[in-house]
């Protein structure tokens, strides 16, 4: 915030003046490095493998994003500390969206202590330390909390917002109950064979159901499929 001030008034104030607006508001400009207050001047990983620096610069955006992240979480290992995460896991590959949560708790800033169980684990060792606000559009980070400590939000008809808890328990839950009831994601297959698949199940014949079923992938609407496709097939008989 106070590099912003470095800024000059009339760039700040059309952008204040944009956002008031509801137009298009550009970004602030950047200031020059050695004009900031406030600057990282050098930032070093040591690979645990070879002992050697990680080069910085060709990190990828997941990598910077998971080092940032962690590495803030550390530096602010004390207590009434609030963080807001936008979206944390956005740049992440699937198996660190898995394991996100997991690795903020295995944090050596992260007390672990005071765990009764593992149900526990995540509000109690969060908890010891800071408290944390995610807004997420994956089913990963609801999987690992409990759903008293869920919201879903959504608009209903006039355009108000509405919160609610879950419904099931998404602690532990399957992934695809939870893209289900909190984004009311179901079938869980993309849109493209869900269309297909839905206009086979209305008017398919029986070799355009055998077409079908021989290159699509393992799916619930694929068994469907072939629990027609048999239907059709005995009826022939």
């Amino acid at each position: 915030m106070l590099n912003d001030l470095i800024i000059p008034k009339q760039d700040r104030e059309a952008f204040k003046k944009g956002v008031e607006q509801r137009r298009f508001a550009s970004r602030l400009p950047e200031p020059m490095e050695r004009q900031k207050v406030f600057r990282f001047e050098r930032v070093e990983f040591i690979s645990q493998k070879s002992e050697e620096p990680v080069d910085y610069v060709s990190l990828s955006d997941g990598e910077h994003q998971l080092t940032q992240l962690l590495g803030t979480i550390c530096m602010a290992s004390f207590p009434n500390v609030l963080f807001l995460l936008d979206e944390p896991e956005s740049h992440f590959n699937p198996k660190w969206r898995v394991e996100f949560i997991s690795k903020i708790m295995n944090l050596p800033t992260t007390s672990k202590s005071e765990c009764e169980n593992e149900g526990k684990r995540s509000e109690k060792s969060l908890a010891a330390i800071q408290d944390c606000l995610i807004t997420t559009h994956s089913p990963f980070v609801p999987s690992d909390m409990d759903r008293n400590n869920v919201l879903i939000f959504s608009k209903n008809e006039k355009g108000e917002i509405e919160s609610r808890n879950p419904r099931i328990q998404t602690y532990g839950s399957k992934f695809d109950a939870i893209l289900a009831e909190c984004f009311d994601i179901s079938p869980q297959i993309s849109g493209l064979p869900r269309d297909q698949i839905k206009e086979l199940m209305a008017n398919g014949t029986k070799s355009q159901l055998q077409d079908a079923i021989a290159n699509l992938g393992e799916s619930t609407e694929r068994m469907k499929l072939a629990a027609k496709l048999a239907l059709i097939s005995s009826e022939d008989n």
